[in-house]
């Protein structure tokens, strides 16, 4: 390449003109320059009409950021696009990833982009399918929607858009772990997040405060709910969708992963007409998904179930189910109090936060009613001490309360990779594991713990009364799943603490 035609180059990076505009201002026959050292071909949109079709694969904003504007769509995926710097690689990188077509790229001067934008302006505008909040067929949308199929068919249950100064960063939460699936360039943050609420039903204009909506999301044969939270960063509202996938829950013990013993014990205490049972674990341990298991072992005709839950996750037939809102003042403890008068048989409550919602469970639960719910606690003898710090009386409680649930998800051994070590295995990603398994530790109440919860006993003097009588914790049930082949030690460190 020569000295002039390097320095077009030059300029038309460095100044506001296109690399045609430049070469053709250093005195160069710029059409044969194009062809012989670039391979590149110029477009006149004077002499060439452009297809309304081709006016929904781009916005407007996108043609005046990126200076290119769609001329041909041809088989193959392949679309032409004139731009006014054609040997920009990020540029057209970043029109194939909105676009979802590979770029060839053509070249044009500034007076033609500038003369094209004009004439299309208002074409677009008035155009159907023109935008990313009248069209599922935008390239923004069309972006959206395969992130989000995508994440499905992975099996992931969250999806996160992260908006940083240089990209926004796309992953997808699997078996518990993040995996980055997209990188896109920071320009088409704010189209994507737009995408997002507007799919959510969320105020665009709003990004200074937070904000909640809810996604359903079709295809042929399937619906999904998605939960989405939006939050303001430094560099953008960062957008989190919770994917609620009912029909992928298989509502069984079996399918957590309970030993039979397990099983059998929580079958007992189920059949029994009141009480308390709790399950315990941080976020993002299964508790939902093991209450819910519950209430359908429980679901009968004969029964009245009814739960308060924050929000309803997964719908049930045949249960009432009823979702907390605050602001309307519509809380745990106050949906309780109005529930208690509808007959119940079966009250599951979701968590419980606060010393009222505790002291209302608990007494629910002895005025024969069989109570359902959650703590955030490590163990299930601490679950005991949480309560009493709550301010539930001990003498309540001890008459109340028959079963803990202790419990952590960890995942299981890709069957790919255990049969091939060294396959290249798409299920996982790579890593090894696929699909999550519950490992657990149940503690009855028995006379012995009922008069440790009168007396407010440590945590650890009712652990160890469970152990003296043959309770184990969750390292037991995680050994038997390492031995058994279903997940490692590995995998059980990073989980299981006790």
């Amino acid at each position: 390449m020569t000295g002039s035609i390097s320095d077009a180059v030059r300029n038309a990076r460095l100044g506001s003109v296109g690399l045609l505009d430049a070469l053709t201002n250093s005195g160069l026959d710029a059409n044969a320059i194009l062809e012989r050292e670039f391979g590149l071909c110029v477009y006149d949109p004077a002499l060439n009409s452009t297809d309304p079709e081709l006016l929904s694969l781009v916005s407007m904003d996108m043609v005046r950021k990126l200076r290119a504007f769609p001329v041909l769509l041809e088989p193959n995926n392949h679309l032409r696009m004139a731009l006014t710097d054609p040997l920009d690689l990020d540029r057209i990188a970043e029109l194939q990833a909105i676009t979802g077509y590979t770029i060839v790229p053509l070249a044009c001067t500034t007076r033609q982009m500038d003369s094209w934008i004009t004439t299309n302006l208002r074409r677009q505008a008035t155009s159907a399918s023109s935008t990313i909040r009248s069209s599922s067929g935008s390239p923004i949308a069309r972006l959206v929607d395969a992130v989000i199929l995508s994440a499905i068919q992975e099996g992931a249950s969250d999806i996160h858009f992260e908006p940083f100064e240089r990209e926004l960063i796309i992953r997808i939460r699997k078996d518990g772990v993040l995996h980055v699936v997209r990188r896109l360039s920071y320009r088409v943050t704010p189209e994507v997040i737009s995408r997002v609420k507007v799919m959510a039903s969320m105020d665009i204009a709003e990004r200074r405060r937070p904000q909640d909506g809810g996604i359903r999301f079709t295809t042929d044969s399937r619906t999904w709910d998605l939960r989405v939270s939006a939050l303001p960063t430094e560099h953008g509202q960062k957008i989190v969708l919770r994917i609620l996938d009912r029909g992928s829950v298989t509502l069984d013990l079996e399918s957590l992963g309970m030993a039979n013993e397990h099983r059998a014990m929580i079958e007992t205490y189920l059949s029994r007409p009141h009480g308390m049972i709790l399950i315990t674990g941080p976020t993002g341990s299964g508790k939902t998904t093991t209450l819910y298991t519950l209430l359908n072992q429980l679901r009968s005709p004969e029964i009245n179930i009814c739960t308060i839950e924050d929000p309803v996750e997964y719908r049930l037939d045949a249960i009432s189910q009823t979702a907390v809102n605050t602001k309307i003042g519509l809380t745990f403890a106050s949906a309780l109090r109005t529930l208690l008068r509808q007959d119940p048989d079966v009250i599951l409550v979701g968590e419980i936060r606060d010393s009222e919602t505790a002291d209302l469970a608990v007494r629910a639960a002895l005025t024969g009613h069989l109570v359902l719910s959650t703590l955030h606690t490590n163990d299930a003898a601490t679950a005991v001490a949480r309560l009493v710090d709550m301010g539930v009386e001990p003498f309540l409680l001890a008459s109340s309360l028959q079963l803990i649930v202790a419990q952590r998800l960890v995942r299981k051994l890709c069957p790919e990779c255990k049969s091939t070590p060294l396959a290249d295995c798409p299920i996982c990603l790579g890593s090894g594991y696929s699909g999550r398994v519950g490992v657990y530790e149940f503690l009855p109440v028995d006379d012995q713990i009922r008069e440790a919860i009168q007396r407010k006993e440590s945590a650890s003097f009712i652990r160890n009364l469970a152990r003296k009588a043959g309770h184990e914790g969750l390292t037991a049930d995680a050994a038997k799943k390492v031995h058994d082949n279903i997940t490692t030690w590995a995998e059980i460190a990073r989980e299981v603490t006790e």
